[in-house]
């Protein structure tokens, strides 16, 4: 299923995600603009209209604005200066993504993250697009993939663990986050995520800005 990058309707314009539908019944409505005053009138539009394609249930953001809806989640990002960073006493060992080990890779993010509300699902674009990079990488325990660590510019971009090999998150992210060089590091993590929150504010990541808040349609 298709995303609409902007989906025109009534009373404004919004950018619909589709794609995650057929994967856990999710769709997210990002306000782009809004006509004569009428917010409800948009959001009621694009609701229906992901309701139609399928969607069990719908998410709606406009930044950091208040929405007429119940409120879900927000996304905050996280910093560290680099210096405060603590040693991983036991680097583990990060298996870089290729084409060959895509794949494996796929299958533990997607368990990770393809079903939880405001992540996305990947698929094979996503490891032509990352692979060769030196940005995202897998764990391996007896030859079973077990987690994957993705990097940005001096920044986490993800980082997932299969609950059955739970206990690896803060060597992971202790090993993940000494490959990255600048001065101030930095993540996005959903508000709601509290097992993820407190293996950051652990390692000592603090300063929560909200980047956006979503709300449930």
């Amino acid at each position: 299923m298709q995303n609409i990058p902007m989906f025109t309707g009534v009373h404004g314009m919004a950018t619909l995600i589709l794609k995650e539908i057929p994967i856990s019944g999710l769709a997210y409505v990002l306000v782009r603009s809004v006509w004569k005053d009428d917010l409800a009138g948009l959001l009621a539009e694009c609701r229906d209209f992901c309701r139609a394609a399928g969607a069990e249930a719908v998410y709606g953001s406009w930044e950091t604005r208040d929405l007429p809806a119940a409120h879900a989640y927000d996304v905050l990002e996280l910093t560290l200066d680099r210096d405060r960073l603590p040693p991983p006493p036991e680097p583990l060992a990060l298996t870089p993504l290729t084409a060959r080990n895509g794949p494996d890779y796929l299958a533990v993010y997607n368990r990770c993250f393809g079903k939880l509300p405001g992540h996305a699902s990947y698929g094979p674009k996503d490891i032509q697009r990352l692979q060769g990079k030196n940005l995202a990488f897998l764990v391996y325990r007896d030859g079973v993939p077990a987690a994957v660590a993705e990097l940005g510019e001096n920044k986490l971009e993800g980082l997932g663990v299969l609950p059955e090999f739970r206990g690896l998150g803060w060597l992971l992210a202790l090993t993940a986050l000494a490959r990255l060089p600048g001065p101030v590091l930095s993540l996005r993590v959903v508000s709601t995520n509290e097992r993820a929150l407190a293996l950051y504010r652990r390692i000592g990541f603090g300063g929560a800005q909200v980047v956006s808040r979503v709300w449930r349609l």
